[in-house]
């Protein structure tokens, strides 16, 4: 059985910095206080264990984690950033990816949710350069089923 050594040492110090600072009101850190950065701790905890506990599992939680913590701390700042579902999207690609970096598995996996989400991103772009008018529409009716189908077609597939 593996140890969760790295994972729990994270979470305790770095909650137990995140409450010790807020009890004490430290200014420096006031617009920190808040749940993103609770989730930012917990997605470097996971990414610790998976770092120096060898478990190459815990990359995917920790990407999510760290990664949608930080997405709303940029959300509100910059007009442009993308939002919540081509994020977590990209999250898990990104996810993916280091798994395959490490274990070697999850390429196919990362490449799709990576395509989803720029194909998300550059919808509009994609829809006027290839002459159709009224994407919106046909987004919110389709892309519903294009997932559906995407997901029952892999699962599916044979090899």
């Amino acid at each position: 059985m593996r140890e969760f050594r790295y994972f729990t040492c994270t979470v305790l110090i770095g909650f137990g910095f995140f409450y010790l600072l807020r009890s004490i009101d430290f200014t420096l850190f006031q617009p920190y206080y808040s749940w993103e950065t609770l989730s930012i701790l917990l997605g470097l905890a996971f990414l610790l264990q998976s770092r120096f506990g060898g478990q190459a599992d815990f990359l995917l939680p920790g990407v999510i984690f760290t990664g949608y913590g930080i997405h709303q701390y940029i959300a509100g700042k910059l007009e442009y950033w993308p939002g919540e579902q081509v994020v977590i999207f990209l999250l898990i690609g990104l996810g993916f990816l280091l798994i395959y970096l490490k274990k070697g598995i999850g390429k196919g996996t990362a490449i799709l949710f990576i395509l989803i989400s720029a194909l998300l991103i550059f919808y509009e772009q994609i829809f006027d350069f290839l002459g159709v008018s009224n994407y919106t529409e046909i987004v919110s009716v389709y892309w519903p089923v294009a997932l559906i189908l995407t997901g029952l077609f892999i699962l599916y597939k044979k090899k």
